[in-house]
């Protein structure tokens, strides 16, 4: 059974069940062949803006997005998961707050008295998405990807995310992994500060 090594923080991948590559067996391997998927999901997905007055952001669009993330990759790809992992809500809570996450994103979109800036509706959703954890993983890459695709829905500039770094441990991954705990405090500046760090410049 092929087992693949992950960084401190990121989703275990205990085996390869559900694996549509059966002649990848390290993770250098693994994650090139997801790259190369989320690149494809992210030309999709980013090539069209959306209204932010159109209810686009829902449970249906966010699973599509995860299973044009990883559909060439992995079978349960765009399905939530079934089982406990180490971080996450329980399986039978994530629809339930799915859907709170996507009304809290209308309900910012909509408020008109001190509304909050769009990067940090966007950081909010970031945030919430990791810490809800839905898939069996791929969900910070998930997390940052719609996060984006609310950023351009809002005419905003985009992060251009070091994602190698982000993949491996040390600095900008601890970073990373820091302003996602400072959000379990409802503290979303280091999220921001983070984002803007990556911002593509005019």
């Amino acid at each position: 059974m092929t087992k693949f090594e992950t960084p401190e923080g990121a989703t275990p991948i205990a085996d390869a069940e559900g694996l549509l590559l059966p002649e990848t067996s390290t993770m250098a391997d693994l994650s090139a062949a997801e790259a190369e998927n989320i690149l494809r999901a992210a030309g999709k997905h980013l090539r069209r803006r959306h209204s932010p007055r159109r209810e686009w952001l829902t449970d249906d669009f966010l699973r599509v997005v995860h299973r044009d993330m990883f559909d060439g990759v992995w079978d349960w790809a765009g399905t939530y998961r079934r089982a406990e992992l180490n971080i996450g809500v329980a399986p039978h809570r994530i629809r339930e707050e799915i859907g709170k996450a996507c009304a809290d994103a209308r309900f910012w979109d909509n408020q008109t008295e001190n509304p909050l800036p769009v990067l940090e509706r966007a950081a909010r959703l970031h945030h919430r998405l990791a810490w809800i954890h839905p898939f069996r993983n791929g969900n910070g890459r998930h997390a940052r990807l719609v996060a984006d695709i609310y950023l351009n829905a809002h005419g905003h500039a985009l992060p251009v995310w070091p994602s190698g770094d982000i993949a491996r441990k040390g600095g900008a991954r601890d970073a990373y992994l820091a302003a996602l705990k400072e959000g379990d405090r409802e503290n979303f500046t280091p999220l921001m500060d983070c984002t803007r760090l990556y911002l593509e410049k005019p």
